[in-house]
């Protein structure tokens, strides 16, 4: 099977870094904006993974700055012997920078937000700029296996009952999107069509 992957589709949960693929919002600007508040992004530090999906899981470490304005995305991809991500991991993948900054605009109070069940709820979201840094993706493990092809790095992983190929095709530039934690879990956001309060959200991330 061959699996190849962005930056903007790793199990969905960067979907920040794209723009948004329709559902309306347009420049809406109704919604109210909260006063500033001190260290605004520091609720999202820390490490946040993807469901196990195909032997497959994501980590995403969240590391802000000082008045916590600002923070970096840190990918790392792991790959399990067994497809509901136990027994021995075969393959790590880790990127040579964070993937993503995202840089804080204000704090949105009842903003809409489509979640990936179709439902749209309505809750307060960190919105900002998010720009991708173009890193580059390296695996290591004992089910790992490189090749070139056409000229760009394909990762052969196998594991128990089969095998992956990854290739993931750097990105860069900046988009509109943000943060929203909700019920113990956190989403990545993309602004619909560059609004300020309408937001489609990632697949769900957790501690």
């Amino acid at each position: 099977m061959k699996h190849i992957l962005g930056y903007a589709a790793m199990a969905s949960a960067l979907a920040m870094l794209t723009s948004a693929c329709g559902g309306g919002g347009g420049n809406d600007t109704t919604q109210p904006t909260l006063p500033p508040v001190a260290q605004p992004l520091a609720k999202y530090a820390g490490a946040w993974k993807t469901a196990c999906k195909f032997h497959q899981r994501e980590t995403y470490t969240l590391a802000t700055s000082a008045n916590a304005t600002q923070l970096s995305i840190i990918d790392q991809s792991d790959y399990y012997d067994n497809d509901d991500c136990t027994g021995a991991v075969v393959a790590t993948g880790v990127y040579s920078q964070p993937v993503a900054n995202l840089l804080y605009a204000s704090t949105v109070a009842n903003a809409t937000v489509k979640l990936q069940t179709g439902e749209t709820v309505s809750d307060t979201v960190d919105r900002g700029t998010s720009t991708a840094t173009s890193a580059t993706l390296s695996f290591s493990g004992s089910g790992v296996t490189p090749a070139v092809v056409n000229g760009k790095t394909v990762w052969h992983i196998v594991y128990s009952g089969g095998s992956t190929d990854v290739h993931v095709e750097s990105v860069s530039g900046a988009s509109p999107g943000g943060l929203l934690i909700r019920g113990g879990q956190l989403y990545f956001l993309t602004a619909q069509a560059n609004s300020t309060t309408a937001f489609d959200a990632s697949a769900p991330l957790s501690h």
